[in-house]
């Protein structure tokens, strides 16, 4: 027996990896959400087809005008039962569920003066095949479903035979085997049947349905003949079934048809995604080009504004512009410093008196240029500035050797990037000035400090005067 129940499951579990198998391979509804989960509870009829079996289709107590009421001393072979199932559909044609049933059952044969009673449940698990999609694949859409019922599972049972006439216990099963009282046989059973169920709504299904189980032994009725069939029994039950899940349909209740349908809505639904997203990434795109259409448009113009800054009013024309100058009316010639206040002669002649000598090269050393003007906030030489430059091209000349590094020095008057780079575009000027004079390039360097290295405080004209200066440093001779 135990190597029955080892077999039955096997054979279980082989259906339904061959159910869920073809479920998972089901590409028809991979995409689509339908419900496939319901309960069925049903109720109803159960009558035994064996050896103890008086009538030949359903039990009657009067036929031929006999009273078998009475003959049967008040036995009847009506029994009840009632059941569980809960249902996977797999696809709108095939389906597994669970099945439990529970009941009793009981039979009488006058011929033998016996009859039994016998207490059932059985267990197992079926295949569910709809038969509309197969022979009506062209239905749009059906409120009533067919179906067929093939399975296999387990019966247990225990049973009593008794005489008619005086109840009388003849035999039994189910009771004392396996060494204790309680214990029941259980046997291997095959349900077939067929099925009709009407579509309530999109949650309840109400319906009749009838199998045939045929159980592998003659021990059903406790009344075991040599060669006689094997014992089966009748199930005839009103369904109701709840369909499980919140979406709007269920798969066993689409058609072919419904379901081409929705795969193709489905699919113009999936197209439509696509095309909106294609259209907004152009949009994106779009936005993304004239954000950047819109940044070179101003980098264009800022930067022709850095190469043409515009001009404003000098009115006396010493390089300091109106908004700015200090002193507006500068007479012609006089040195300026950066307010445009002139320059006292007294030193403009110790500057000059100092760089009539010839420059002392020495590695290392720092010479200061003096006599060396630009326009105000440019780094553009002015003229005056050439004696100075000429007397150093000079002296470069007569040193072939000489190696040197032009430096730009500020006051502290603005931010420091802003003198940084100043200071460094005016020495820059300085070596143009040096380059397209005859010096080699490889002679020469640039930098500017700002007012990061000053020789006098900031906190005066005069010292601000000396800050503001180009410096020359011999690299090497």
């Amino acid at each position: 027996m135990k190597t029955l129940r080892t077999s039955t499951i096997i054979c279980l579990f082989v259906v339904a990896l061959n159910a869920i198998s073809y479920g998972q391979t089901d590409k028809g509804t991979s995409n689509i959400k339908y419900n496939t989960w319901s309960a069925t509870l049903s109720g109803g009829s159960m009558l035994f087809y064996g050896d103890l079996r008086q009538f030949d289709f359903y039990p009657v107590t009067i036929k031929n005008s006999k009273d078998w009421y009475n003959i049967t001393n008040g036995l009847s072979e009506y029994s009840g039962g009632f059941g569980l199932a809960i249902s996977k559909q797999l696809s709108p044609v095939f389906g597994i569920q669970v099945m439990l049933e529970k009941g009793e059952l009981g039979g009488i044969n006058t011929k033998v003066n016996a009859h039994f009673n016998a207490n059932i449940f059985t267990y197992g698990l079926n295949v569910k095949i709809n038969l509309l999609p197969i022979f009506a694949p062209n239905l749009k859409s059906t409120k009533i479903a067919i179906y067929g019922i093939a399975g296999i599972g387990l019966c247990d049972f225990k049973t009593h035979e008794y005489t008619i006439s005086t109840s009388t216990l003849i035999s039994n099963y189910g009771y004392g085997d396996f060494g204790g009282s309680k214990k029941t046989t259980t046997e291997t059973v095959i349900p077939l049947g067929i099925g009709v169920k009407y579509k309530i709504n999109n949650q309840f299904d109400i319906g009749i349905e009838s199998t045939i189980n045929n159980v592998n032994t003659d021990k059903l009725d406790a009344r075991v003949v040599t060669g006689s069939a094997k014992d089966k029994y009748g199930y005839t039950a009103i369904t109701l079934t709840y369909k499980i899940g919140k979406n709007e349909k269920s798969l066993e209740w689409v058609t072919p048809k419904e379901m081409e349908s929705d795969k193709n809505a489905l699919l113009f639904a999936g197209m439509n995604r696509k095309i909106d997203s294609i259209g907004n990434k152009q949009k994106e795109t779009s936005n993304k080009v004239n954000d950047i259409d819109g940044k070179v448009t101003q980098l264009q113009k800022d930067v022709a504004d850095l190469k043409n800054p515009p001009k404003e009013a000098d009115d006396d024309n010493d390089g300091v512009p109106n908004s700015k100058d200090l002193e507006p009316n500068t007479p012609k010639g006089n040195l300026v410093n950066f307010q445009g206040i002139t320059i006292p002669k007294a030193v403009n002649k110790t500057v000059i008196e100092k760089t009539e000598a010839t420059y002392n090269f020495e590695v290392g050393e720092k010479i200061v240029l003096n006599n060396i003007f630009f326009d105000f906030n440019k780094a553009s030489l002015r003229p005056e500035s050439y004696t100075e430059l000429n007397r150093l091209v000079k002296q470069l000349k007569d040193m072939p050797t000489v190696k040197i590094e032009i430096s730009g020095h500020t006051d502290n008057i603005g931010s420091a990037a802003y003198n940084k780079t100043l200071s460094e575009s005016r020495a820059k000027s300085v070596v143009d000035y040096l380059l397209e004079n005859g010096i080699d390039k490889s002679r020469l360097t640039y930098v500017g400090y700002g007012f990061d290295q000053p020789i006098a405080s900031n906190k005066t004209d005069e010292g601000r005067q000396q800050n503001r200066r180009t410096e020359f440093k011999v690299i090497s001779k």
